[in-house]
């Protein structure tokens, strides 16, 4: 309970929602205070003005008549009986020769103070002296400050009540449960039997148990694709020895074509290491959150060309046990021989080509992965860096006819990195010109810039057709492509996001833009030139 406790305090979040919480309980409690006590002191002075109007309406004459027959025994009876109406501390009556009898103690401030001439009625109005009556206004006060004190006290508890049972639920339902996720995650390495993540409570149906459905979806598809990496990799190390063991025999005609094969094998296993490397990398930046989806591309990728390298390495093993059997044979002829031997060639050009595809692909995957530049920033017109860029994109996809315009301010200098800047404004008007003009006549390319003080944000629009609702949330993913049957490797945008990421910018998708067809927004801060 101690260490529950100990981890409830320390919550950033329960104590930010615990404070939140004090704060608005206070602020809420202090105006419906402050109007409480205004309407109390509105109702007390009320009183006071009723108090006065009743002296007003019913003593006045009494008074006057009193001090017409000079009755002081009369006069003093009726002043005591005013000084007992609430709140009245003073009360003094002065008649036209300026005796005077009062009663109570006279004050100068923090009162409400009433004249009322006093007039005697015999068949005319005759004034006969003056009535000074003062209510005293600090025994309001010491109600409202009594009762001020009372209900902020009563509050103050209520509402730290309040707060300390929202604090442990905070705990109990969500802090608790993010500590136990995170203590798992930094426990997660692919070399240690997995262990799916459970919150240790009942079962039930909320974010967290989709949380770990998750996760451990995830994990599975991890280790799944691993397993066969490494299953691949332990198949073609059995291959490599079995074709090492082969070339020993026929050393003297196939000296220079192990040396071109072992090569592309080091290239392959330094490729995969590279692979590796990368996706450990990936796993700890990003927690594992998205290496799924990507582990999955790469394999897919991958998968064909090594498959293709592990049929051919097999197809060598059978022609070269077919050679062997020839050269051992007495009624081998050197037509069957070299027959073998351009199929043997015919394999080892197939192993050449679809390593070099997957060493191409890893180079792309490395694109992605790791940092695109390590050029310093330097300040450049960017008007002239968008021109130089849609001139050449235009003359790599010639003859497509696209009409490109620029909205700039020419003197606009900005000092950033220019090759990351260039990368992915590049890569995005490239995948326009790839995919957003199949059905339109007269293609256009809008780029609008737009300026603000700490920031500049580059819109590239066309008036070509929408991504589809179900692949906007996959653009941004590497090696996503909806143009894998025409080549396409699914890394434009994917290098866009992170070439603008580096420049600690951002880049979002817009369906509709000004000229109609859908819009990338590219936003970069504006850093002081050096």
């Amino acid at each position: 309970m101690l260490i529950s406790i100990r981890q409830l305090l320390q919550s950033p979040i329960a104590r930010k929602l615990t404070l939140s919480i004090i704060i608005f309980s206070s602020l809420i409690t202090i105006v419906t205070t402050a109007y409480q006590l205004v309407s109390d002191y509105q109702n007390d002075v009320s009183k006071i003005d009723r108090v006065f109007t009743n002296i007003e309406a019913v003593n006045l004459e009494v008074l006057a008549a009193s001090i017409w027959i000079i009755d002081e025994h009369l006069i003093d009876t009726q002043l005591r009986g005013l000084s007992q109406l609430p709140d009245i501390n003073y009360i003094s009556i002065r008649d036209d020769s300026n005796q005077e009898w009062h009663f109570g103690e006279y004050k100068n401030t923090a009162v409400i103070e009433k004249q009322y001439p006093l007039i005697y009625t015999n068949n005319e109005n005759i004034p006969v002296g003056t009535l000074i009556v003062q209510a005293d206004l600090n025994v309001i006060y010491d109600r409202l400050y009594d009762k001020t004190i009372l209900i902020l006290l009563s509050n103050a508890i209520k509402t730290f009540l309040v707060a300390g049972f929202i604090l442990f639920l905070v705990w109990f339902n969500v802090t608790k449960h993010l500590r136990h996720l995170s203590q798992y995650c930094d426990d997660i390495s692919l070399d240690h039997n997995f262990t799916p993540l459970d919150f240790n409570r009942k079962p039930q149906h909320d974010e967290f148990s989709l949380v770990a459905d998750a996760v451990n979806t995830m994990q599975r598809q991890i280790r799944g694709s691993y397993q066969a990496l490494r299953q691949s990799k332990v198949d073609l190390q059995h291959a490599l020895e079995d074709r090492d063991r082969l070339l020993l025999l026929e050393r003297s005609y196939k000296d220079e074509l192990a040396r071109q094969v072992k090569e592309q094998t080091q290239e392959l296993e330094l490729s995969l290491k590279m692979l590796k490397r990368t996706q450990q990398e990936l796993v700890e930046k990003e927690k594992m959150a998205a290496l799924g989806g990507l582990v999955s591309g790469v394999a897919h990728e991958i998968n064909t060309p090594i498959g293709i390298c592990l049929t051919a390495a097999s197809s060598q093993l059978s022609h070269i046990e077919e050679l062997i059997k020839l050269i051992h044979s007495d009624d081998a002829t050197l037509e069957q021989i070299n027959e073998i031997l351009e199929q043997y060639q015919q394999s080892s050009q197939l192993i050449v080509s679809n390593i070099t595809r997957a060493s191409y692909l890893i180079q792309q995957f490395k694109s992605i992965a790791a940092e695109q530049s390590h050029e310093q920033n330097t300040t450049f017109n960017l008007s002239h860096q968008l021109r130089d860029i849609t001139d050449s994109t235009l003359m790599i996809f010639s003859p497509q006819d696209v009409e490109i315009t620029i909205s700039i301010d020419e003197q606009l200098q900005l000092n950033s990195n220019a090759s990351l800047l260039s990368q992915a404004i590049t890569n995005v008007v490239s995948n326009a010109f790839s995919h957003a003009f199949k059905d339109v006549t007269q293609a256009k390319i809008h780029i609008n810039v737009v300026t603000e003080p700490e920031s500049i944000h580059i819109e590239i629009q066309n008036n070509g057709a929408a991504i589809p609702n179900d692949i906007v949330e996959h653009i941004f993913e590497p090696f996503f492509t909806t143009a894998r049957h025409k080549g396409g490797v699914g890394l434009g945008l994917a290098a866009a996001f992170n070439a603008v990421a580096q420049l600690k910018g951002n880049i979002s998708y817009v369906p509709i833009s000004p000229l109609g067809g859908p819009m990338f927004v590219i936003s970069v801060p504006r850093l002081p030139a050096a």
